[in-house]
């Protein structure tokens, strides 16, 4: 058996096992248990109680109950279900119950009581208001992980389910080495009707990073319009120009994360191109859980000339070069799918997450001469390039989940691909126990695939495989919360706090002839031993998380501590 054979049937087992432990649990959504507890309490035969509740051990009360605003203390028997809403739980041994539903509390003694039915928790609270003794719950503010972000927005987000239009001047909620903190003005349009509905959004970039001139360095163009037909399911016809500033590797680090580091440490852990160009595109949507997209565009890639933004610390250090790339005009046809059943529950998820994307490229391109020994000229290129990251959250308590993780991408076939098409591993999203484009202590470099030799050490791999595995539980600290709606403040502590312990795996390589160490044949694996692993284990806050991490496959990497503002992954 090859080891390609080997490493699928290894993937088969991994996901039929998580599929297995998925299918013996009930996943509730968010939604399912505030609209379950609202059930309970609005049917007529519930005993309703509004403040504290004590159910002696002598006590049994028929039927279902429900509480508002507790605390509940139970030592005695419910034939029903309990549902507790905004009110803590409390069982003492000896205690039965038909059920349980807390919503906006914690549940303590669970595991000296009896529950003959579902045991179902949300730790954020229920806003709600009562009308004919009737309990409605009230729309739920929407809550953006990366907190600080949510700020940047203009208040008032208009609606997704009716129609609006606005001017807009908003941040890209991003900074970075090559335009600072990049400006949105323009207008955008949401319009719903019958069939479904019509947006645009028509923004102009104004890039502040220095020095700020009238010219394409300084500003750009992002619009996109969408026609869609079926409000929930159906299809979308579509264009989009531009003349943005894009990431070689845009799916390591959220544009948050990058900009953070980049603004508050002088780290920028992305690499930067310049495209200018159009494209169509047609898109069959599922809801807001899937959708397919097909897309043809022309576009002229260059590279992005280096500017001096401010940081907060190290200011006056000289910041990585930004890698030139491949320049020319390229015609791309790409296919994309998205998969998104994930359902939070407290800092936990549940569910799949798919992006694959295929692209076909070809055009004429100016090849990088720092990877040259003779003067560039135009090559003719066409090649194809697929990417996968999938991802399994399987909850295997309340309280407890695995999460798993696969990403595969690179060169499928045709010519050598484009700089800004190359990939890497390494660094606080991907391998955290290695330093981010440090591969020399790595050897042979299994990271970038010889990048470091140039200036700002550019991604060269034509392919990565990088596997992911994380065991999260909750440790339950509310050490802040509050009915106040606006709660942006309270970063991450209105949410119970888990632990994390987690693995990594990975490494990229190159397609050509085999010296078995960097390069490989096109339909070779590199074998197991030569990936690179790291151990660790951290707090996730929601909002923000510590993390330590050791690689265990190179003595020399020091341990690193790291410090992300969203979950791993």
């Amino acid at each position: 058996m090859t080891r390609r054979h080997q490493l699928a049937v290894l993937a088969a087992g991994v996901l039929t096992a998580v599929g297995t432990a998925s299918a013996q649990q009930r996943d509730a959504t968010t939604r399912d248990i505030p609209a379950a507890a609202v059930a309970t309490y609005n049917t007529d035969r519930t005993m309703r109680v509004t403040g504290v509740l004590v159910v002696g051990a002598d006590r049994t009360i028929e039927g279902d109950v429900a509480v508002l605003n507790g605390p509940v203390h139970v030592a005695g028997r419910i034939t029903g279900t309990l549902a507790a809403i905004n009110a803590d739980v409390r069982l003492t041994p000896g205690a039965s119950l038909g059920g349980l539903i807390v919503v906006g509390g914690t549940i303590t003694g669970r595991e000296d009581a009896t529950v003959g039915g579902e045991v179902l928790r949300q730790p954020e609270l229920l806003r709600y208001h009562l009308t004919d003794q009737k309990l409605v719950p009230e729309q739920e503010p929407t809550y953006d992980e990366v907190w600080w972000r949510r700020r940047a927005r203009l208040r008032g987000t208009p609606s997704e389910d009716r129609s609006w239009h606005d001017l807009t001047f908003t941040s890209a909620h991003t900074y970075n080495r090559i335009e600072g903190l990049p400006i949105l003005i323009g207008p955008r349009i949401h319009q719903i009707t019958d069939w479904g509905r019509f947006t645009l959004d028509a923004y102009g970039i104004v890039r502040t990073a220095g020095p700020v001139r009238w010219d394409r360095g300084t500003l750009g163009h992002d619009v996109t319009s969408e026609l869609q037909l079926g409000r929930k399911l159906g299809l979308g016809v579509g264009g989009r120009t531009f003349d943005i500033v894009d990431a070689v590797e845009g799916w390591q680090m959220s544009d948050g994360e990058a900009g953070l580091a980049a603004f508050f440490l002088h780290r920028d852990f992305r690499d930067y191109y310049r495209r200018h160009g159009g494209l169509g595109f047609i898109k069959l949507h599922g809801g807001s859980d899937a959708d397919l997209t097909f897309s043809l565009g022309d576009e002229r890639w260059a590279s992005a000339r280096d500017r001096d933004p401010i940081s907060l610390i190290r200011s006056e250090d000289s910041w990585r070069p930004n890698p030139a790339v491949d320049e020319g005009t390229m015609h791309l046809a790409t296919t994309r799918l998205r998969v998104d059943t994930r359902r939070r529950s407290n800092p936990l998820w549940g569910g799949w997450y798919l992006d694959a994307e295929i692209e076909r490229g070809s055009g004429t391109l100016w090849r990088d001469p720092g990877l040259l020994t003779v003067m560039p000229r135009p090559e003719a290129v066409a090649y194809t390039r697929g990417f996968v990251d999938a991802r399994r959250y399987t909850r295997f308590s309340p309280d407890a989940s695995l999460n798993l993780r696969l990403v595969a991408a690179g060169w499928m076939s045709g010519d050598r691909l484009p700089l800004q098409r190359r990939l890497s591993v390494g660094g606080p999203t991907t391998l955290p126990g290695y330093d981010f484009r440090r591969a020399w202590r790595v050897h042979p470099d299994v990271l970038t695939c010889g990048g470091t030799v140039l200036p700002g050490a550019p991604a060269l791999c034509d392919r990565v495989m990088l596997v992911q595995a994380e065991y999260r539980a909750d440790f339950h600290v509310g050490w802040v919360r509050s009915d106040e709606h606006d709660d942006w403040w309270r970063p991450g502590f209105n949410r119970n706090a888990a632990w994390v312990l987690f693995v990594d795996a990975g490494r990229g390589w190159s397609v050509g002839a085999p010296d078995l160490a960097t390069t490989f044949a096109k339909d070779d694996l590199p074998p197991l031993s030569s990936f690179r692993a790291d151990v660790g284990a951290g707090l996730d806050f929601g909002s923000f998380g510590i993390y330590v991490a050791k690689a265990t496959s190179t003595a020399a990497e020091p341990l690193n501590v790291i410090v992300r503002v969203k979950h791993r992954f």
